[in-house]
C-alpha cells in the first residue's frame, strides 16, 4: 500500500461523514465514561436484534474469531435474531460462500446485508438500460452480473459508475482517471464505503476513499451500506422486525467511520470492536482491564464530533 494511499484511506475522522448521510444523535454515553464489555452475555437480554459487522469483527479477512462466532451462537441460543451487515461490495450469496468456506456453520449464515447487494437493488430500481462502468476488479463482477443494463469499457461512454473497489494501484491516481467523469456528473454509486480494511495486518484502501476523492472533485455520489441508517433497517428487514424498537437493537462494529455512525444514525445502541481497524489508538485504552474509558480520553483521541460507542469491546466474545 502506496504512502498517499494510506493517507487517503486513513483521513481525519472529523471528517468521516463526507458521504451525504445524516448521522443523527449518538446516544449518550452512561456518565462521563464508556463501559468496557468483556463480553455480551450479561447485555444480549437487553435486544430483539444484535446487528454484526463481519471484517474485523468475526474474521480478519482470513480466519474467524472463534470467539465471535460462539458469541453470536450464544446470542442466537438466547433467543435474540441475529444479522450480518457488511460494506463487502458483493452480492449476500458470495459473502455467504466465503464465510462457510472459513468454516463458518451455514446455519449461522442465513442472514446478511451486504452493501454491493443494495447498490444492486438500486442500479436495477433507478438505472436500467443505462450504460454502466464497473469501477473494481473482475472478482467483483458478481456485483453487475445479471443486472438490466448496458455495460460498457470505457468511462467516456458511462451514463452510471458502479464502484466496488480501486481500478488503479493508489487513490491519487484516481483523480485524472475519473476527472472527465466527474466533469459529466456521471453519478458514482458507491457499493463499499469503507475507506480502509484490515486484511491479517495489513491495510488496504477501499472503494470508499476513491468514492471520497470522486465527491471532493464535485462528482455526485450514491452511498450504500453502513453508515446509513437505510443500511440498519434493511437488517431490520432482514431479521422479519421491521418494526423492532431502536432501543431494543444493538450494532456492533470496529469502525467509527462506518458502523458507529450507522448505529447514530439509527438511533440504535452501538459497541465498538477495540481490536479492529482502530486498535493502535484503542487497546491502549483497555490496558489494565479498565471497566470504562473515559469520555475526555475518547474525544482527545478521535475528536468530539465522532459519534461515541455505549460499550466497547476489546474483541467480540460472550
Amino acid at each position: 500500500m502506496s504512502e498517499s494511499s494510506r493517507r487517503s484511506a486513513t483521513a481525519s475522522l472529523s471528517t468521516v461523514s463526507s458521504s451525504p448521510v445524516d448521522t443523527g444523535t449518538p446516544l449518550p454515553p452512561r456518565g462521563g465514561a464508556i463501559p468496557v464489555w468483556t463480553g455480551i452475555a450479561g447485555q444480549v437480554e437487553r435486544f430483539d436484534l444484535v446487528v454484526c459487522d463481519l471484517w474485523g469483527v468475526m474474521h480478519d479477512g482470513r480466519h474467524l474469531s472463534e470467539n465471535a462466532v460462539h458469541a453470536i451462537q450464544k446470542t442466537r441460543d438466547a433467543g435474540v435474531r441475529t444479522v450480518f451487515l457488511t460494506n463487502a461490495p458483493r452480492p449476500r450469496f458470495e459473502v455467504r460462500a466465503m464465510l462457510e468456506k472459513m468454516g463458518l456453520d451455514p446455519a449461522l449464515t442465513d442472514r446478511i446485508v451486504t452493501s454491493g447487494g443494495l447498490a444492486r437493488d438500486r442500479a436495477r430500481a433507478a438505472y436500467r438500460d443505462a450504460r454502466l462502468y464497473h469501477l473494481g476488479p473482475a472478482q467483483d463482477r458478481a456485483t453487475i452480473d445479471g443486472l438490466p443494463v448496458r455495460e460498457v469499457d470505457s468511462l467516456h461512454e458511462a451514463e452510471v459508475i458502479l464502484a466496488t473497489h480501486l481500478e488503479v494501484d493508489g487513490v491519487d491516481a484516481h483523480r485524472a482517471y475519473l476527472r472527465g467523469a466527474a466533469e459529466r456528473g456521471v453519478p458514482l454509486l458507491c457499493a463499499n464505503p469503507d475507506r480502509i480494511v484490515g486484511h491479517g495486518e495489513t491495510l488496504y484502501p477501499c472503494a470508499g476513499a476513491v468514492a471520497d476523492l470522486y465527491a471532493e472533485m464535485g462528482g455526485p455520489v450514491e452511498w450504500f451500506g453502513k453508515p446509513l441508517k437505510s443500511a440498519v433497517s434493511a437488517c431490520m428487514a432482514e431479521a422479519s422486525l421491521p418494526t423492532v424498537p431502536a432501543d431494543r437493537v444493538l450494532l456492533i462494529g470496529d469502525s467509527l467511520q462506518t458502523d458507529l455512525p450507522a448505529a447514530a444514525a439509527a438511533g440504535v445502541e452501538g459497541a465498538l470492536v477495540a481490536a479492529g481497524i482502530h486498535g493502535r489508538d484503542l487497546m491502549p485504552l483497555l490496558e489494565g482491564g479498565m471497566p470504562q474509558v473515559p469520555l475526555d480520553r475518547f474525544c482527545a483521541l478521535f475528536g468530539a464530533c465522532v459519534p461515541v460507542p455505549q460499550a466497547i469491546l476489546p474483541g467480540l466474545s460472550w
